[in-house]
């Protein structure tokens, strides 16, 4: 296997050079092509083959179904951000849990991916999991960083958003940048993403509240049903069980 081979990609199986695939964690080779029908923020070498086929699978589903979801019965909060010269949209539903990061960058890709506030908290494996999910709700999880020259120039700024997902772990929104002000958009990004977090988490835990005093009256009823995420991805639904800090009970099956 030479710098300079031509390898298979483990979906089509198209034989494709370095320049045009990716290694998955689990060795086998993505084409850029078929890395185009998974999610533009994962990283393909902490992705296993499994884990690209079930995003290939549903981020189709899941992107369709909240549009019908926003067509039905949410409104959806949008704002465009100038991050150094890339322009940002950001559509949240802070009622659903869920928010999406566009940018002309990203149009190759087949789907906007849906993301999930509950989910936006400093990645851990799970042997380091050990404190409430809770603990996590007030935090400003959302940062700007900064990068300067050695003279202390400002050269580059980004928005970090933590997300607990072993194919994310982590989402960089970067730009070179030239001057404090132009650092601005960044930093109102970051807010307006920790806000809207915030409101998402304590709808979730007021849902479960009433819901825990409060009759089952039927699916897709607030005191009964099944998260977003799990009715996209054809999960069984159980009575009265609330994905944690998020919501449940938004659609039905």
């Amino acid at each position: 296997m030479g710098l300079f081979s031509r390898e298979p990609c483990t979906f089509c199986g198209k034989e494709v050079g370095m320049m045009h695939r990716s290694r998955l964690a689990t060795g086998e080779y993505i084409c850029t092509e078929c890395r185009y029908k998974t999610n533009p923020f994962a990283r393909m070498d902490c992705t296993s083959r499994d884990a690209a086929q079930r995003m290939i699978d549903t981020l189709g589903q899941e992107e369709a179904r909240l549009r019908r979801e926003l067509d039905r019965r949410a409104a959806v909060e949008r704002e465009d951000f100038d991050l150094g010269g890339r322009r940002i949209r950001y559509s949240a539903v802070t009622a659903l849990g869920v928010f999406q990061l566009d940018n002309s960058e990203w149009s190759r890709y087949e789907h906007r991916p849906v993301l999930y506030f509950d989910r936006v908290r400093p990645y851990r494996l799970e042997e380091d999991a050990r404190r409430p999910e809770t603990a996590d709700r007030d935090a400003d999880c959302v940062t700007v960083s900064v990068s300067r020259d050695p003279e202390g120039r400002l050269t580059s700024c980004a928005v970090v958003i933590p997300y607990r997902d072993d194919c994310i772990r982590e989402i960089r929104l970067v730009a070179d940048v030239e001057s404090e002000e132009r650092c601005s958009p960044f930093y109102a990004l970051a807010d307006r993403l920790n806000r809207d977090r915030r409101i998402s988490l304590e709808r979730g835990e007021d849902d479960a509240s009433r819901r825990e005093k409060t009759p089952a009256r039927g699916l897709g009823d607030t005191a009964d049903g099944v998260g977003f995420e799990k009715a996209v991805r054809g999960a069984a639904a159980e009575k009265g069980e609330v994905r944690q800090g998020l919501f449940g009970g938004l659609f039905k099956k």
